[in-house]
């Protein structure tokens, strides 16, 4: 049974038996934060869920991307995340950079992660330009805190 069934589950017996989460949690011998968490699962779109299952997001990778609350943000986080491995550390991180309520209003936290993977997706090509010229260059991405570190490494010699 996936995460999302697990949460359904637990729905279903709550509304079937008259349980508060915290009756629940006796019953099951779980603590009631383990209830309240498998409930915020049942948030996310048919979508979302699909992306967290079939690329193997734990269930921490799926409570960390429901902060966001546009259905649009969380899709491109998950994919993001997805696309790039991220570990459970990085995901919260990228999430609470999408999340960032100081961010500019007038870029937005959809706009802001365009233009970063814009960027990241220049930086990516300017390499590949490079090592096709024969050059030795490299570039790495690290996620620590919120914080992306990009180091790009060129051989001049």
């Amino acid at each position: 049974m996936n995460m999302f069934e697990e949460a359904r589950s637990v729905r279903g017996m709550m509304e079937m038996c008259g349980l508060t989460q915290s009756e629940m949690a006796k019953r099951l011998g779980v603590s009631q934060s383990y209830v309240a968490n498998k409930q915020r699962l049942l948030g996310y779109s048919p979508e979302c869920e699909r992306i967290i299952l079939e690329s193997g997001m734990t269930e921490r990778h799926a409570r960390a991307v429901l902060k966001l609350r546009e259905e649009e943000l969380r899709l491109s986080a998950l994919t993001r995340i997805r696309d790039r491995g991220l570990n459970v550390a990085e995901s919260e991180a990228l999430v609470d950079m999408l999340h960032d309520a100081e961010a500019p209003a007038r870029i937005g936290a959809g706009g802001r992660l365009k233009r970063i993977d814009g960027f990241m997706d220049t930086l990516k090509r300017s390499v590949e330009t490079l090592i096709s010229l024969g050059v030795d260059a490299s570039h790495s991405v690290s996620y620590h805190g919120n914080k992306t570190y990009i180091t790009v490494c060129i051989d001049e010699h």
